[in-house]
């Protein structure tokens, strides 16, 4: 599996691709690191997500919504 990591600076922006990994563990850490920096510029509307694809042939650069995914891994 695959994870891309998605960023929007606003609530009503779209989802953008910023990040690929293979590891729900980096995926994770790329999501808190985008927060945190984005919160340290002074935009405190700024989301990051992680979503998961079976395949890396096929990850949109843009998404209009994200479902809400819980990493698996302990």
């Amino acid at each position: 599996m695959v994870h891309g990591i998605y960023f929007r600076s606003r609530p009503k922006n779209k989802w953008q691709l910023v990040s690929v990994t293979a590891s729900p563990e980096a995926a994770q850490q790329d999501v808190n690191d985008m927060i945190t920096q984005a919160h340290k510029e002074g935009n405190e509307e700024a989301e990051a997500v992680s979503q998961i694809f079976d395949s890396a042939f096929w990850i949109p650069h843009y998404l209009d919504e994200v479902k809400v995914q819980k990493s698996m891994y302990n």
